[in-house]
């Protein structure tokens, strides 16, 4: 696999992300474990990331993953790896975080589970953000206590 985004034709229309018709492609790119102390909020399962979401993503927060030199995928890949708190999100959702001391942003991505299936949690976008966009937020859990 690589971790780069394949153009979509043009007749898709899918710059945007929103107007993907062949929205079945997706990546695995990770998986909250049966023995993670994530478990405490999500349940153990895939996560995936759908095509129409990495063009998402890469189109709106462009500048921001340019500042931190990141592709989506990359970014996307490394937050799921490197997650170590769970905020609740908007409606159903959950925004897994790694938040680090040394910095004023944070990385977080948007999950829901999938409708289809129910057997994963699919990302809906990802960003860096900066601290102050997660204070609203409830904390859930976290690496260090839950």
């Amino acid at each position: 696999m690589t971790n780069t985004i394949k153009k979509l034709p043009k007749k898709n229309n899918a710059t945007d992300g929103q107007k993907a018709h062949n929205d079945t492609k997706f990546f695995k790119v990770g998986r909250i474990r049966y023995n993670s102390w994530a478990t405490k909020v999500l349940k153990a399962c895939d996560i995936v990331i759908y095509e129409r979401e990495l063009v998402h993503i890469d189109t709106k927060h462009h500048k921001e993953l340019n500042e931190i030199g990141m592709r989506a995928f990359d970014f996307v890949k490394f937050v799921v790896s490197n997650f170590n708190t769970i905020f609740k999100g908007s409606d159903n959702s959950y925004l897994l975080a790694f938040v680090n001391d040394k910095t004023s942003k944070i990385a977080a991505i948007e999950l829901t589970i999938t409708e289809d299936t129910k057997e994963a949690y699919k990302i809906k976008t990802a960003t860096p953000i900066n601290t102050e966009r997660l204070s609203n937020k409830k904390l859930l859990c976290a690496n260090i206590a839950c």
